[in-house]
């Protein structure tokens, strides 16, 4: 094919629907996500209705939400850069598929959700029926038909705890690729998040420098280490960052539907986090603003403004009833916090629909801000956006005036300091407890972006910022939604400060809005010089630079560890490895029986789920009075499995029935993890006889997962 005649197809059709292939893979992502997350929440979720509703919904939104058709001078490098970075985003699924996490050990709350996916795949809900375990573990204080937070029992069936859009998800995946599937799909969804970006970052740069922050944001150690387990972090941030392009087109083309799925996307987030309306907050305020400042007809802005903010209201809401519902101890567990967000939201919606009520020939309560941008100028709109930027230096310089530290008052926080001091003491770090570290939250950020890309994204901020206040008015709705839940979090994180854990607070739109101000600001300082060379110069150097730098944090030096030079695991280690294999293999020596888990309770929701038996965790020895009762209630004598050998009443010495070792990331503070934590297993089992002894199984191979 020659290449006059390859230019003319990416300049037609072909180069058209090549453009627009990155938005529309999103629209499919976030289709299936709403469709699977509505499902779970009324105990519907089965193939035959998700899939359809998936469809059904792109069906709908296919050709309101399609993307603008590219301008003459820019349809070949949209072409290109739809190809590019559909292509990059493939290679960056398929190399992270490979290495995706066999998280399934609830020992962080990627555990729990995985095994939640894993369920869905062949339940309608995630309510997981206790089958007899609740009669069986009456019989004694110790001896539990639940675990820990991440399952609770709620009358007769065990909830995982969490908002189910994120399992609901997964779980498709395990429809067309078993449980493989599942432990892949949010690479999936991680991919999709990248694209949300690349397709966000056109708006406002040209497509090909669209590519940069895109790029950057796939090769974060936070977006790798994130999306290979089930986090629910880079779904939030797909819901985010596609709502925050929906609004931008919308408010440019004026139009009410793409404004209206924006409030979808959105208001969704509850169904992902328990904290979704933090980032539903600062969107609203910032759409708001946006339809206050763009010229457009009043009545258009009024009722585009309504519609979104009822939209997303209900939207919201309906995210925490489902959470509610499906897991009603961990709202509980949290309601205070839960409630304080609601009404603060509420209040916000009530005011912003009673300001847009003035927003009549009459009253004219929208002129007062076109007004004040007029009053400000040029030059103050760079006051205000410098004062933006001093308060992030602010921020950002903490460490050298502060140390931030947590109360001693409540158990979580006595539970929290304990956690804290265990990671000082391993790092060889002074011990205290109750530091929180969110003096370093600006610190943390740069772990992963590096420093030039922070101090570049601060700038950007300043610059957008400007944008905004000169009647740029999508700007607002960028700044809205990224500066709310980024603020909040700077200021107060409320995580356990070890890394990658903690990075979790920013992933879903500090990280990427931060990248895509950084690109901001690096081609904004080239359009300041003089010459065009230079400019163009400066341009790709900037683009290669932002993806560069992430690259350097894979790698560490340190001359005095024992190891000089070290890796990021999250990037080069499979996370878990080994789990999926031991708990297959301790299911494989069930024979159907219902089971007693003595001891190791970040087991109960593996053995649950994944041999689909009910399961009692025994925190205590159990007697053989007690195991009769279990027996009894039962029908059937249960299988016992544990890793105490001297908990259980034995007839004879057992022998180990598997061995096995898991891996995962060490908990580092200050830095990214660059070690491994290997967990050793060694596991006895047998089956309990009539008078509550139990027969241990015969010895088979040792099987140590690789």
């Amino acid at each position: 094919m020659s290449k006059t005649v390859a230019s003319r197809r990416l300049d037609g059709r072909l180069g058209a629907a090549a453009a627009a292939a990155p938005e529309r893979i999103v629209l499919v992502v976030i289709a299936v996500a709403l469709a699977g997350g509505a499902m779970a929440s009324v105990g519907l979720h089965y193939w035959w209705t998700v899939l359809p509703l998936a469809a059904l919904l792109v069906a709908l939104a296919w050709r309101p939400l399609a993307s603008d058709a590219p301008t003459p001078g820019q349809a070949r490098a949209g072409a290109i850069a739809g190809i590019v970075a559909v292509a990059g985003t493939a290679v960056w699924t398929v190399v992270n598929v490979a290495m995706a996490a066999e998280y399934l050990l609830v020992v962080r709350d990627p555990g729990f959700l995985t095994l939640s996916g894993l369920w869905l795949v062949d339940h309608p809900s995630t309510d997981i029926p206790a089958d007899g375990a609740v009669e069986a573990a009456a019989s004694g204080a110790s001896m539990l038909a639940d675990a820990s937070e991440a399952w609770n029992l709620a009358g007769d069936v065990i909830q995982p705890q969490g908002a189910k859009m994120l399992p609901a998800t997964i779980a498709v995946g395990g429809w067309f690729a078993g449980d493989t599937g599942v432990l892949a799909a949010n690479v999936v969804i991680g991919a999709a998040g990248i694209l949300a970006t690349f397709a966000l970052a056109r708006r406002f740069l040209s497509p090909l420098a669209a590519l940069a922050p895109a790029g950057a944001l796939a090769l974060t150690v936070s977006h790798i280490g994130l999306s290979r387990p089930a986090y629910t972090e880079p779904l939030a941030l797909l819901l985010a960052v596609g709502g925050i392009l929906y609004v931008w087109r919308g408010i440019e083309r004026r139009s009410t539907t793409l404004i209206v799925a924006g409030a979808i996307a959105t208001g969704a987030t509850t169904f992902v986090r328990i904290d979704g309306a933090s980032g539903a907050i600062g969107s609203l305020v910032g759409v708001a603003v946006a339809l206050a400042v763009v010229e457009a007809p009043r009545a258009w802005r009024r009722a585009a403004l309504a519609k979104f903010a009822l939209v997303e209201a209900v939207v919201l809401v309906a995210g925490y009833v489902a959470l509610h519902r499906w897991s009603a101890e961990y709202f509980e567990r949290l309601e205070s916090e839960a409630y304080l967000l609601l009404a603060a939201y509420g209040v916000l919606v009530a005011v912003i629909l009673g300001w847009a009520a003035t927003w009549t020939d009459t009253l004219r309560g929208d002129a007062w801000l076109p007004g004040l941008s007029a009053r400000l100028g040029t030059r103050g709109a760079w006051w205000i956006g410098g004062a933006v930027m001093v308060v992030m230096v602010g921020l950002a310089s903490r460490p050298l005036w502060t140390t931030g530290h947590r109360g001693t008052e409540t158990s979580r926080e006595e539970f929290t300091n304990g956690v804290v001091e265990g990671f000082q003491s391993a790092q060889g770090l002074p011990v205290d407890g109750t530091r929180n570290y969110a003096e370093s939250t600006v610190s943390w950020l740069s772990y992963y972006l590096t420093w030039p890309m922070v101090i570049l994204a601060i700038i950007g901020l300043g610059w957008a910022t400007m944008r905004m206040v000169r009647r740029d008015a999508p700007w607002a709705v960028l700044l809205g939604s990224m500066l709310a839940p980024t603020l909040l979090y700077l200021v107060k994180p409320a995580i356990v400060p070890d890394q990658i854990w903690a990075i979790r607070r920013f992933e879903p739109i500090t990280l990427p809005g931060m990248l895509l101000m950084a690109a901001v600001a690096a081609w904004w300082l080239a359009s300041r010089l003089p010459r065009a060379s230079a400019r163009h110069v400066a341009r790709r150097v900037a683009g290669v630079g932002m993806v560069a730098l992430p690259l350097t944090t894979w790698v560490s030096i340190d001359a005095g560890a024992e190891y000089p030079i070290a890796s990021a695991v999250n990037v080069t280690t499979r996370e878990m490895n080994g789990a999926r294999d031991m708990i297959d293999g301790l299911c494989a020596l069930d024979d159907g029986r219902p089971i007693v888990l003595v001891g190791t309770s970040e087991m109960y929701g593996g053995l649950r789920v994944m041999c689909d038996e009910p399961v009692v965790l025994a925190l205590s020895a159990p007697t053989e009075e007690q195991l009769v009762e279990m027996a009894d209630a039962w029908g059937e004598q249960p299988f016992v499995v544990t890793r105490q050998v001297d908990d259980v009443p034995w007839t004879d010495t057992p022998e180990p029935v598997l061995a096995a070792q898991v891996k995962h990331s060490s908990y580092t503070l200050g830095r990214l993890p660059r070690t491994l934590i290997n967990r050793d297993y060694t596991w006895y089992a047998g089956v309990v006889n009539e008078d509550g002894s139990v027969a241990p199984l015969s010895a088979v191979p040792t099987a140590t997962a690789p």
